[in-house]
């Protein structure tokens, strides 16, 4: 993995702004995190327990409510595929999805991108990542909080 100690990451990409849970997403989280979902934790994941030997994975990050996430794990069940939102009814829709159609090859973490990255993803691990769409940020001072920057490319990078 990474040999460098773990950045404290002190400036976030992102703003945790929950709306409400409908009842199907609520339930969603209650019963389906523990099939789909992944904690956050210091050790590095083990993409061959959780997809297969030499399984293709695809991070995506934002997955929004993750309908295109949870159709591209359904077209292509040979693949792994990771999802990282912080937002929890789009994290409690792409649960009812995964039931819906039955994914096996799909799992989900609501944490920092960043800290995910650097703690739980393996260096040559994924075979593609996903990003649309990220905040843009768009007043000079808010800039230091833009998730795309040299530093977080080459993180993603050695991760490919």
């Amino acid at each position: 993995m990474n040999n460098n100690p773990i950045p404290l990451r002190q400036i976030r990409s992102f703003v945790r702004r929950d709306s409400r849970l409908t009842k199907g997403q609520t339930e969603a989280l209650a019963t389906l995190w523990s099939r789909y979902g992944i904690e956050l934790g210091d050790q590095p994941m083990k993409m061959a327990q959780l997809f297969g030997q030499d399984t293709p994975v695809t991070l995506e990050i934002g997955f929004g409510n993750g309908d295109s996430l949870a159709e591209m794990a359904a077209a292509q069940p040979d693949h792994g595929f990771l999802g990282i939102e912080v937002h929890r009814p789009g994290i409690g829709h792409i649960l009812q999805r995964a039931e819906q159609l039955a994914l096996p090859n799909l799992r989900i973490l609501r944490e920092d991108a960043i800290e995910v990255l650097y703690r739980m993803i393996p260096e040559a691990s994924l075979s593609r990542v996903q990003l649309f769409f990220p905040d843009p940020w768009h007043k000079r001072r808010h800039h230091k909080r833009r998730i795309v920057s040299p530093a977080f490319l080459q993180l993603i990078a050695r991760r490919l």
